[in-house]
């Protein structure tokens, strides 16, 4: 008997022959985290090659599976290796260069490359959904060759064939019914000369015409002058499109400060050299609106993200791939793009935490277009109002720490360390036309509480200017970043909250019928009537609401506010008002999104009602006024970016404001008005919370002054989750031990701030490093135990965004 790459038992040696070279590595779409070797058969010589989808046989019973080539090579240290069964897409969906870029993903982000691999072809292309396909037939050899072989053979409809194959142009394809009519045979006669080898028949994708993303204008647009802070940044940035090098590029500018602009100017300066250019947006909602903007002035934009459909998706992705758009718009995914020749990578909002992805592999799209642009030696353009604070600390601190991205690797194959050069801070400072920032007004809601009797969301001084707004015929946003009707109810009697019964966490009201129906009387439930659900946001439990307390059988009593029970106080004090909730239990599609918003840019709707969907990338000269319902909702909790979050929401939604020719106003109503974070942020000044926060960090050693890797266990019995994580935490330290690296700190395992969701109990730890490198060698070193790599019940995540 003989072993497996899996270290198994293979079959019996009379059933696997000694195979021959060249032979494929292979990685399956399964989370094995090792490369295979299969022979690749006489049949598929010639026609096997790295970056293609195969199918192979696999394990014992040689179960048929999917599987990536990445690697060619004519010898194999295993001396009996199965064939490959199959390929199953000619077309090399990886190209060379995205297969680096995935392998790099691989290493860094601790994920199986077959896993990695699955995230950048999307599933629509390797399906095949919703595309049609053509047999192709081309010669397969010379013209002299065909000539003589025309010649000689008898076989008079072979002739036919041949002869009109001699009529195309040299590389140019005839599809095979077509080309069976022309000569007046069949497909079988044209595929009888293929396996003679003398013409090759492949499967190509069928084209008509350019398919343009909706909402594409019909008219080019001319460019915009630049104002004096706009010119100035494209004139620093100009050597850096045209010399093909990599660089970091941070656009910091206010809000209103013409950031699209520079980007559009600077496509512009790419696209006649025959360059490429991806540029990434934080949500699908705002997709639309930016490919707009950049239809406006191309032609040849596609568009890339999970809200098409599958056949969409497909297309666009074959437009991309067969060269026929220079341009990518799309979220997070975008990146992936199988664009030729990058000259460009522009990431919008760079700051966004919906650039993360929160399943393996979980990388985080901001940091792979860096890695990308350095691969294929191109500048990369972050735009921000409110820059992440690793992003701010690397473009402004002396020593910059790239080991995350491998810079020594930069264009021209030089070897030197990544230094200031990389990273440059380009900033926006005034807004365009020159244009005001909107006046910020603070609200304190304790003094709010006692001058008013019962529940008021909306302060009395909020009400009055949203009333004056509407009357004057402008228009409003009003932002609380908190969905449902309260975000948990509560007994009095007993004090016990409803909790999930799956999660560590208190049920959210939604209210499904309308207030006046629903039993809701001043603050408290009537007892019998049941008025809505009760959901879980970390699982998505849903229950109903009880007519009283589980526990003690009392009233129960609505506690918090959402964004239901501020649209309920809109209607009563403003009946008349037309207004619109924006949040992901009201916006069902995309569709659904874009209809409020073309309602709301032609003044069918007054008020806009929302989240954070509504916080960033609006352009709406009408809007006059910005309402922050309660801007201190995210800063209690357990995490270390709570902080820098909050600052970023109300930054952003209040530059919605006075972008037109009338000034703007933001009122932000909140029990914390001393709060640095609040004070700074209506003043939306950004360096000094930068310079004050990244002051508490660095005191502790938290990100950016740390590298971070979270490591989360989970399980649904108690006792296994303990031994589990006590077993993984003594692999590390030993791993540690062995590296004498002083400087990584191991800290649990501990529970995690929610310490069970969806049934699981979960505990996590947490490994600090001052450098990104120590903690890939620790990883590296324990990438092969079995207690660290156990997809179902351990989830590491390199450089998290959160620790809830």
């Amino acid at each position: 008997m003989s072993r497996s790459l899996f270290g198994e038992l293979l079959i019996e040696e009379k059933e696997a022959e000694r195979a021959e070279g060249p032979f494929a590595s292979v990685v399956l779409e399964t989370t094995l985290d090792k490369e295979l070797d299969y022979a690749i058969p006489p049949k598929l010589r010639g026609i096997a090659r790295p970056g293609q989808r195969v199918r192979v046989p696999l394990g014992k019973g040689n179960k048929p599976a999917f599987g990536w080539i990445v690697d060619i090579h004519p010898t194999s240290e295993y001396p009996r290796i199965k064939p490959l069964s199959g390929i199953e897409d000619e077309r090399v969906l990886v190209t060379p260069a995205l297969m680096e870029l995935a392998r790099w993903i691989s290493r860094y982000y601790f994920c199986p490359l077959g896993t990695v691999l699955e995230t950048v072809i999307p599933s629509a292309v390797k399906k095949k959904i919703g595309l049609g396909y053509l047999q192709m037939v081309r010669t397969a050899a010379s013209t002299k060759a065909i000539q003589k072989l025309l010649e000689k053979t008898r076989a008079r409809k072979q002739r036919a064939v041949l002869g009109r194959l001699l009529q195309l142009a040299i590389g140019e394809g005839i599809e095979i019914h077509k080309l069976a009519e022309e000569a007046g045979t069949t497909p079988a006669t044209v595929r009888k000369l293929a396996k003679a080898g003398v013409i090759s028949i492949s499967s190509e994708a069928e084209w008509r015409e350019f398919e343009k993303p909706e909402g594409t204008s019909q008219k080019l647009e001319k460019e915009l002058v630049l104002n004096e802070d706009q010119q100035r940044v494209f004139d620093e940035l100009l050597p850096r499109m045209t010399n093909g090098e990599f660089s970091v590029n941070l656009l910091f500018g206010v809000t209103g400060s013409g950031k699209t602009e520079i980007y559009l100017r600077c496509l512009s300066e790419i696209l006649p050299k025959g360059k490429t250019a991806i540029v990434m947006v934080p949500e699908i909602a705002l997709t639309p609106q930016t490919v707009q903007r950049f239809t406006a002035r191309f032609s040849d934009v596609a568009v890339l993200h999970s809200g098409l459909s599958q056949t969409q998706r497909h297309r666009f992705w074959q437009q991309i791939f067969s060269g026929n758009a220079r341009i990518v718009i799309g979220a997070r995914s975008a990146v992936f793009a199988p664009l030729p020749n990058l000259g460009l990578i522009v990431v919008d909002e760079e700051h966004e935490s919906t650039y993360k992805q929160e399943t393996a592999p979980r990388y985080h799209g901001r940091d792979v277009a860096i890695k990308r642009a350095q691969l294929e030696a191109c500048p990369v353009l972050l735009g921000s109002a409110t820059p992440s604070l690793e992003m701010w600390h690397n473009t402004n601190a002396v020593l910059r720490t790239a080991a995350k991205y491998d810079l020594p690797l930069v264009s021209g194959g030089a070897q030197h360390r990544a230094g200031a050069s990389h990273f440059h801070l380009l900033t926006l400072p005034h807004r365009v036309r020159g244009l005001a920032l909107p006046t910020p007004e603070l609200i304190d809601m304790k003094v709010e509480s006692k001058m008013r009797k019962g529940v008021n969301l909306i302060s009395a001084r909020l009400a009055h200017l949203l009333r004056y707004t509407v009357e004057t015929g402008k228009q409003a946003i009003l932002l609380l970043n908190r969905r449902g009707y309260s975000n948990f109810v509560y007994c009095v009697s007993c004090q016990e909250p409803i909790h999930c019964k799956y999660c560590d966490t208190t049920m959210t009201y939604h209210r499904s019928t309308p207030v006046e129906q629903a039993g809701y009387v001043g603050g408290r439930i009537e007892k019998g009537i049941h008025t809505g659900q009760l959901h879980c946001h970390y699982c998505l439990a849903v229950s109903p609401l009880p007519a009283q307390c589980p526990t003690c059988g009392k009233k129960l009593t609505l506690f918090g506010l959402g964004t239901q029970r501020v649209e309920e106080e809109i209607r009563r004090l403003m009946p008349e008002l037309k207004y619109a909730r924006v949040d992901s239990d009201a916006m069902r599609s995309g569709s659904d999104y874009e209809s409020i918003l073309r309602q709301f840019s032609v003044g069918e709707i007054q008020v806009l009602l929302g989240t954070q969907m509504i916080a960033k990338g609006l352009d709406y000269p009408n809007v006059t006024l910005v309402g922050v319902v309660s801007a201190d909702t995210a800063l209690a909790l357990p995490d270390f970016r709570s902080a820098e979050r909050t600052f970023q929401l109300i930054t952003q939604v209040a530059g919605r404001a006075g972008r037109g020719d009338s000034p703007g106003r933001v009122l932000v109503q909140t029990f914390l008005p001393n709060d640095p974070t609040i004070q700074l942020a209506i003043r939306q000044d950004y360096p000094a919370f930068a310079e004050r926060e990244l002051a508490n960090r660095k005191q502790v050693e938290l990100p950016p002054f740390a590298r971070m890797v979270r490591i989360v266990i989970r399980d649904e019995d108690q006792e296994k989750l303990h031994k589990l994580s006590e077993e993984l935490a003594v692999t590390l330290q030993g791993a540690m031990q062995k590296l004498k690296d002083k400087t990584i700190r191991l800290r649990g395992p501990m529970p995690c701030p929610i310490s069970r969701i969806a049934g699981f109990y979960r505990n996590q730890i947490v490994l600090q490093s001052p450098r990104a490198e120590m903690l890939q060698d620790l990883l590296k070193a324990v990438r092969s135990e079995t207690s660290i790599w156990r997809p179902e019940s351990v989830a590491v995540d390199v450089d998290p965004i959160s620790l809830l």
